[in-house]
């Protein structure tokens, strides 16, 4: 798909040189293994000029060498391969840094290759991405690996767009990180950047906006120097929505890193910070109960990945020696993370009229009779009689006049 004829070739001095020897009576001659790399000559003057002359072939004293096959004065190769040429492969030679005497290894790659997701830029997928696979296709076709195709799954990365306008020099819009993050730090930036919107889409960058993902990390900070501290010790039912709160954050958080949707993990915690303060009388400015310290760690865990030294101060907080990045990910429980109360739509012959907050499993005769009281309701009941009542339990009561 796409894939035409390449020219690797390009005349200017940076780029690998192509290990080739021109002679006269033998024609190009490959450089013999035990002479490469081929190193670039170390000059001042590399820039093209008016001559048209590529930089290398500008300098006799680099280019002549002798012919490997007859020993005659030859000409050295002066264009270098293309530097897209060497990202085609790397993602071969990864796995094999420590081999010397091969440019890959059949058993390395064989167990860590081809790549599972890739994610970059759209220019990636219509320049590195083709020339990868063009790579890997030539070295399939010879054998050498066991895969068509580099990569299983790319994700392109959104734009981040500023005053209405994509970022870029001409525009100047482009935002230095170096003033935010001595204003704000580098993981508040790191985790605003996140917070924009969703990854593969992008978002719009404003300068007010960094200051909620600081009050956030700010509230963590002050939980964590709570744990533990002196209070009531009776478990209160606001602890209680805490813990299934937790295991609901747990679940969304774990599924939506592996998705790539930043923004919406970031978002389910800031929900659970302020149940957390709420349950024990922080967001009031005083500790009623003491934050246990199984609310805590927990979410110093799931910030790990998007505030990582911020983390890693809070998890040293909390007494431990080891690195926040060498413990578990936690899990969560289905049965705690159930709610008890559901909402329940009711609907007068098929127009939604009212909701209800009722217990989970509710029966229908009790679902009834709760939206038959609901003075929203009974408004478009009026006095007629029920002929028929559609239930789906802990959706939806549907009313049929």
């Amino acid at each position: 798909y796409r894939l035409h004829d390449w020219c690797i070739s390009r005349q200017r001095y940076w780029g690998p040189p192509i290990p080739i020897i021109h002679c006269d009576a033998c024609g190009p001659v490959a450089v013999p293994e035990r002479d490469l790399p081929v190193l670039l000559p170390e000059i001042e003057d590399f820039r093209p000029d008016e001559s048209g002359v590529s930089p290398l072939a500008r300098h006799e004293e680099w280019y002549r060498a002798p012919c490997p096959t007859c020993g005659a004065l030859g000409r050295r190769e002066t264009d270098v391969s293309d530097t897209f040429l060497d990202s085609a492969w790397y993602l071969l030679r990864y796995p094999s840094t420590e081999f010397a005497d091969r440019a890959f290894d059949a058993a390395r790659t064989k167990q860590w290759l081809p790549v599972n997701s890739y994610i970059g830029g759209n220019e990636h997928a219509v320049l590195h991405l083709m020339y990868s696979r063009f790579i890997t296709m030539v070295l399939h076709d010879l054998k050498l690996l066991n895969f068509e195709e580099p990569f299983t799954k790319f994700r392109a990365h959104g734009t981040i767009v500023k005053d209405g306008a994509k970022m870029s020099k001409s525009r100047g819009n482009v935002v230095v990180p170096d003033a935010y993050i001595n204003q704000w730090g580098a993981d508040t930036f790191r985790m605003y950047l996140m917070f924009l919107g969703p990854y593969q889409e992008g978002g719009d960058f404003r300068d007010e906006g960094i200051a909620g993902v600081r009050r956030f990390l700010d509230k963590v900070w002050g939980v964590v120097g709570n744990v533990g501290e002196a209070g009531s010790r009776k478990r209160e039912a606001s602890l209680d929505a805490a813990v299934r709160k937790l295991h609901q954050t747990i679940h969304k958080v774990s599924d939506d890193i592996e998705a790539l949707r930043y923004n919406t993990a970031i978002a389910a915690l800031m929900e659970y910070i302020n149940t957390v303060r709420e349950a024990t009388g922080l967001a009031g400015g005083e500790t009623t109960v003491p934050v246990p310290r199984d609310l805590v760690e927990p979410l110093v865990v799931m910030l790990a990945p998007l505030a990582p030294h911020f983390a890693e101060e809070c998890w040293e907080r909390l007494g431990h020696r080891e690195s926040v990045f060498a413990a578990s990910w936690p899990a969560w429980d289905e049965a705690l993370a159930r709610e008890e109360q559901v909402e329940l739509v009711v609907q007068v012959n098929g127009r939604v009229r009212g909701r209800l907050q009722v217990a989970r499993g509710t029966p229908q005769d009790q679902a009834v009779a709760r939206a038959l009281a609901d003075e929203a309701v009974k408004k478009f009941v009026g006095e007629k009689p029920v002929r028929k009542a559609i239930y789906v339990e802990d959706r939806l009561v549907n009313l049929v006049t």
